[in-house]
This record gives structure tokens, C-alpha cells and sequence, in this order.
């Protein structure tokens, strides 16, 4: 079975439909994850926006559509992407691999837990 692998992201799932149409047209099939997260909580949280998906073995063709019709190349969100998920490697060695919302979801039970802790031995301290 194919990777499916990130080939663009939009603020806005509409503003994709126009590549998905393109890609579509050339009997590539993709997928727009977070499509509806997207739209339920725009203006209340940022989720990361709606990202474009392929199967890996479509990429060479995708590019070359994408490079053709002028949208930007995901080389170059690439490396943001790997930047933004050194930090969450380094802390968590363990999650490599994993997806980013799953690697921030261990963040963020992990900060819950020691802010809990921290919560109930203050407590116990000021109760003695």
C-alpha cells in the first residue's frame, strides 16, 4: 500500500479546490485533510490549515502539474515542516514517525500531567 504524503497547505479548504480539480483532471487521486476541522474552527483555533494529500507514487507527476500551473513546490514547505518537528524529536525521541497531531497530542497530555502534579503536591504542601 502507498504513503499518502503532504503536497500543499491552505488556510481555507476552498482555496484547494482548485489544485485538487487539476490533480484530479490528470487522474491523480488526492485527499484534503483537515477539511472540515478547518472550517468548524476557523477563527477560534488554528489547526494547521487543510493539506493536500497524494499517494507517494504520484508525486514526480503532481510536481510537475503543480510547477506547470504555478503553485508553490512542497520542497519548500518541507523543510519547515522539519523544522517545526526537531523540537518535538528531541524531547520525544520515542514519536518519530509519528504525525505531527499525534506528536503534539503527547505534548500536551504530558504538560496536563505535570501541571497536575504540580497542582496536588502544592496543595498537600499548603495543607500541612
Amino acid at each position: 500500500m502507498d504513503k499518502m504524503i503532504e503536497i500543499a497547505e491552505f488556510s481555507y479548504p476552498a482555496d484547494a479546490q482548485t489544485l485538487m480539480a487539476l490533480l484530479r483532471s490528470e487522474g491523480i487521486e488526492c485527499y484534503l485533510r483537515n477539511e472540515l476541522t478547518t472550517q468548524i474552527m476557523a477563527g477560534y483555533a488554528d489547526v494547521g490549515g487543510a493539506r493536500l494529500e497524494i499517494l507517494e507514487k504520484d508525486l514526480p507527476r503532481a510536481l510537475e502539474i503543480m510547477r506547470e500551473g504555478g503553485y508553490p513546490l512542497p520542497m519548500d514547505a518541507g523543510k519547515d515542516y522539519a523544522r517545526k518537528t526537531r523540537i518535538l524529536d528531541r524531547w520525544f525521541p520515542f514519536l518519530r514517525g509519528q504525525r505531527l497531531e499525534v506528536r503534539l497530542l503527547v505534548c500536551f497530555a504530558g504538560i496536563a500531567v505535570v501541571l497536575a502534579l504540580a497542582i496536588y503536591f502544592i496543595s498537600l504542601i499548603m495543607s500541612n
